[in-house]
C-alpha cells in the first residue's frame, strides 16, 4: 500500500492583490485538498493583508526577513513548509482543480522521484488563455544524468506545473539565494542527481504572462549575469554530484544560450542603446568565443542564431505539435 503523503503549497508574494485572492481561491478548490497553504508577504502595501485575513481560517501567513530578495524570500517560503512534497506557486497564477491530484499522482511512479512536472497554460491579465503547453521533449521518466542534461537550455518544467519531495531539496541546497532573478532553473538542475523527474501529461495550472512589462528589457542584465552563473557554478557542481567527467555539453551550452541572448538584445535594444548592454555580455562573449559576434551587436548589427533545418522545421512545427497533442488527448 502506498504511504499517504502530505503536499504543501508556498506562495511567495508581494503587492499581488489583484490576483492573489484568485490564486487563493483556486488552490482551495481542489479535487485533493492542499494539507497546506502558506502565503508569504513581503509587508506589501496594497490590500494583500486584507486579502490574507480573510483566508486566515484555511491558509497560514508568513513573512520573510525584511529586505530579503526575491530568492531569499522564497527560499524562507520554502522553509515554512512541512509537506513531504511541496510547490511554489505565483501569487499571480491560478491552479487547475487537478493540479495536487495529478502532482502527487506522479510521486508515486518511482521510489526515487524528486521532482514531478505536468503542463500549463499561459494566460493573460484577464485569465485568457495564449497557448497550451506540453513538454513534448520530456519522457514520462528520466533518470540522472538525463534530467541534469536536459536542462542545459533553459528549465524543462514550468513554475507554475512542479513540485519536489521537500527533504531532498534540502539536501541538494534548498531555493538558490545566489541568483539575481533565476530560481526555478538552478533548484532544478541541482536536484537532478539525487533522483528521477516524473512527467505527468496533464494541464494543471495557468501561467499569467505580460501583464508586468518587458522583463527581458528590464532585467537583461540579472539574466546575462544568472545564466553565466548557472554554467561555470551550478552545472558544475550537479555534474560533480552525478559523476559526469564529460562536460563538454556545459560549455556548448554556454556558448548557444550566450548567442541566442545576443540575439534576443539585437532584436530589442536599437543600436544607441547597445554600449551598456555589450558591456554585460563582454565576460560571458570572452569565456564563450563569441566577441566577434558581441562586435557586431556593439556596432549595431544583427547577432543570428545558427540553426539547421531541422531546427527550424521543429521551431515552426512547434505550435502546432501542441494542438494536436492537445486535440489527441481530449479525444482520449
Amino acid at each position: 500500500m502506498a504511504p499517504t503523503l502530505t503536499f504543501s503549497v508556498g506562495v511567495p508574494t508581494f503587492n499581488q492583490a489583484d490576483f492573489l485572492e484568485e490564486t487563493i481561491l483556486s488552490l482551495l478548490n481542489q479535487t485533493r485538498p492542499p494539507d497546506e497553504i502558506v502565503i508569504s508577504d513581503h509587508f506589501s502595501t496594497d490590500s494583500t493583508p486584507q486579502i490574507i485575513a480573510k483566508y486566515a481560517d484555511r491558509i497560514r501567513a508568513v513573512k520573510p526577513p525584511p529586505g530579503s530578495n526575491v530568492g531569499a524570500q522564497w527560499n524562507f517560503t520554502l522553509s515554512s513548509l512541512s509537506g513531504d512534497w511541496v510547490t511554489l506557486f505565483s501569487s499571480d497564477d491560478i491552479a487547475h482543480p487537478n493540479f495536487i491530484e495529478v502532482l502527487l499522482r506522479g510521486t508515486q511512479r518511482r521510489p526515487d522521484a524528486v521532482l514531478v512536472r505536468a503542463g500549463w497554460q499561459n494566460i493573460d491579465a484577464k485569465g485568457t488563455v495564449l497557448s497550451t503547453e506540453y513538454l513534448l521533449s520530456v519522457t514520462a521518466e528520466t533518470t540522472c544524468p538525463a534530467n541534469l542534461i536536459e536542462q542545459k537550455n533553459g528549465p524543462k518544467a514550468s513554475f507554475a506545473a512542479f513540485a519536489v519531495k521537500r527533504d531532498v531539496l534540502a539536501a541538494s541546497g534548498g531555493y538558490p539565494t545566489g541568483m539575481e532573478s533565476f530560481g526555478d532553473w538552478p533548484m532544478f538542475a541541482q536536484l537532478a542527481p539525487f533522483g528521477s523527474f516524473i512527467y505527468e501529461s496533464e494541464i494543471i495550472a495557468g501561467y499569467r504572462v505580460g501583464h508586468d512589462g518587458n522583463k527581458f528589457r528590464k532585467r537583461i542584465g540579472q539574466w546575462i549575469r544568472d545564466e553565466q552563473r548557472m554554467f561555470y557554478e551550478v552545472f558544475p557542481q550537479a555534474a560533480d554530484r552525478a559523476q559526469l567527467t564529460d562536460r563538454t555539453w556545459i560549455d556548448e551550452a554556454s556558448r548557444a544560450n550566450c548567442i541566442r541572448y545576443m540575439a534576443s538584445a539585437s532584436e530589442e535594444f536599437k543600436p544607441d542603446e547597445r554600449a551598456e548592454i555589450a558591456t554585460l555580455f563582454e565576460p560571458w562573449a570572452s569565456r564563450t568565443g563569441a566577441k566577434a559576434l558581441l562586435k557586431v551587436f556593439a556596432e549595431g548589427g544583427t547577432v543570428k542564431v545558427p540553426t539547421t533545418l531541422i531546427e527550424s522545421a521543429k521551431k515552426l512545427a512547434r505550435p502546432f505539435a501542441h494542438k494536436l497533442y492537445a486535440g489527441l488527448r481530449r479525444r482520449t
